[in-house]
């Protein structure tokens, strides 16, 4: 499985290369200028003159290159950091666009948004932090390493003794951390959603008193969210204890031994204050590689979280952009199954034909494959078996915009973006201008109402339009939908939001929203129905009975069952 972190890393590389090169530059730069701080020393206890101004230039442009170089490798990581966050982030809003749309249906959005927000977060800190510091730490001891090793082999070896103890330890922290990282990422997704929840439901939640049960389980996820830190809080003091116990072994040891190496002469003294200086810088980088490995891992359970969304298959999509005109039906199912899980088909050989211009209700009991049909229809879902021919062409030759394209959605559950009124109308046409915004407007028999506000079509409708009632969205929506001007119209209860006062501008604003236009209804209110061309009725994921309004009443049959004392009444 390709790994688009690693990827867009690779792509950036030359960055990152660079920064490495400065990381050796400046471990050289401290080797040298210890290295001649130490032979000043071992010049003044000989005896000898120190040409005091040279070696202060020299330490002075060491000191000065030093600062230079650990800049521009700064810039460097960070301009590498910039460059993969941006084409990461990039792929992932883009995957996000494409995602099948039962991704979203088996994810939960909070948990989504966590991904997008936190988790993004943590990919952040792997590149700012982690990694630059793994790479800059194993450049350093490498230097370093090969300094130690000309100044005197056996002590360098005195100090790789101490490192296996050091993967040892690292690599149980490692594993337990890695471990509880991901149980704090799934808590945390849980509390996002009891939260989004309560915001979400907040109207039901006061008017039915539960409160206390949504505080419970809000309580609940905390608690075990408390848990699993203190957890994580344990091992992580655990590791700093262990990484300032590693460091002072190794110090101690090789400090004595150094020291031991000066008696017998085989180090100077200036030799011997150069070397300290470079064991300690050496120390802090050998024992904190593998403790930089552990937040690496940590952070990298955000990353396998969002290649979990990059890694999620995206809508199957064709080429046609229905350019050619094709006479045909412009809907037809040829015995389609469908089933949203294995199991039981929810439709079952369906089969219909709908004609251009034609327009056609849907009805039946909760279940029957209503809502499902729209789902494939917009190409939501694809079906399990059959032929679903839009326009006369198959839905797996068409390019998905472009078959969306054709259709407008009236739904149920309106949404509103909380944008201004003329924002929301104006998403069914991109660049529509004003004019073309207040036409579909009055048509869908809404202008007035707008204009009567105080900020007329620049009122702001809240967040999911909260700030108008269900019959005014529902308005908005119609001429949004009618900005579209798509040639086939869905229409999801399209009266449901509605009370008597409004019912009738809804119809009227329908009306003109499907004139010209193959209309498919879905309906339970007989008003909306009984004057279409032709009602099919749904049981158990097949068509039960198909004609016009007066034509079924007439069977006796199912639509008879469901309309027949309203309409004798």
């Amino acid at each position: 499985m390709k790994n688009n972190f690693i990827k867009s890393s690779l792509k950036n590389c030359s960055w990152f290369i660079l920064a490495l090169a400065l990381s050796y530059v400046l471990a050289s730069i401290m080797v040298e200028g210890n290295t001649l701080i130490g032979d000043a020393i071992d010049l003044m206890l000989s005896g000898n003159d120190v040409a005091f101004s040279d070696f202060l230039t020299k330490l002075l442009i060491m000191v000065a290159l030093g600062f230079v170089t650990a800049f521009v490798k700064s810039f460097a990581i960070s301009k590498f950091s910039v460059k993969v966050q941006t084409d990461y982030k990039t792929l992932v809003a883009k995957k996000l666009y494409t995602l099948e749309y039962k991704y979203f249906d088996d994810n939960g959005s909070a948990s989504i948004i966590n991904k997008m927000n936190e988790d993004i977060a943590g990919a952040d800190t792997l590149l700012t932090e982690n990694l630059p510091e793994i790479c800059t730490n194993t450049v350093s001891i490498i230097t370093y390493a090969f300094y130690i090793g000309r100044l005197n082999l056996t002590l360098l070896l005195l100090m790789l003794i101490c490192y296996p103890v050091i993967l040892l330890l690292s690599n149980i922290i490692v594993k337990k951390m890695v471990s509880l990282k991901k149980i704090h990422r799934q808590k945390s997704d849980r509390m996002s959603e009891i939260s989004q929840d309560c915001i979400s439901g907040v109207l039901v939640l006061r008017s039915f008193v539960a409160e206390d049960l949504f505080q419970k389980d809000m309580d609940a996820a905390a608690n075990d969210l408390v848990e699993n830190e203190k957890k994580r809080t344990r091992i992580s003091n655990s590791a700093i204890i262990v990484r300032k116990m590693l460091q002072w072994m190794p110090s101690i040891i090789c400090s004595i031994y150094a020291y031991h190496l000066v008696i017998q002469g085989n180090i100077s003294l200036g030799g011997l204050m150069a070397f300290l200086m470079i064991l300690i810088a050496f120390v802090d980088a050998f024992v904190g590689l593998p403790f930089n490995f552990i937040d690496a891992k940590e952070n990298a359970v955000c990353i396998s979280r969002i290649e979990d969304i990059l890694h999620a298959p995206s809508e199957f999509t064709g080429t046609y952009d229905g350019g050619d005109s094709i006479e045909a039906p412009a809907i037809a199912f040829d015995n389609v199954n469908f089933s949203y899980t294995e199991g039981t088909n929810v439709l079952n050989r369906l089969s219909f034909h709908i004609n251009k211009g034609e327009s056609v209700a849907f009805v039946g009991d909760s279940g029957g494959g209503k809502s499902t049909i729209f789902h494939i229809l917009c190409g939501f879902y694809p079906i399990n078996n059959g032929r679903y021919t839009l326009l006369g062409k198959d839905i797996r030759d068409w390019n998905l915009e472009a078959a969306r394209s054709k259709m407008a959605l009236v739904s149920q559950n309106v949404f509103l973006f909380p944008d201004t009124i003329m924002e929301n109308v104006a998403y069914g046409k991109p660049g529509a201008t004003k004019e073309e915004i207040i036409n579909a407007c009055k048509l869908a028999r809404i202008h007035d109402f707008i204009t009567s506000l105080p900020d007329g079509y620049d009122s702001i409708v809240g967040e999911r339009g909260i700030l108008l009632s269900g019959g005014e969205k529902q308005r908005i929506s119609i001429a949004r939908a009618i900005l579209k001007d798509a040639p086939i119209l869905l229409l999801d209860e399209p009266t449901s939001a509605g009370d008597v006062s409004t019912e009738q501008l809804i119809q009227e604003a329908i009306d003109n929203l499907s004139k010209n236009r193959t209309c498919i209804t879905i309906a339970h209110r007989l008003s909306t129905i009984e004057h279409v061309d032709r009602i099919m009725v749904l049981k158990d994921g097949q068509i039960a009975e198909s004609g016009s309004h007066k034509e079924l009443l007439a069977a006796k049959g199912l639509y008879y069952q469901m309309y027949g004392k309203e309409v004798d009444a």
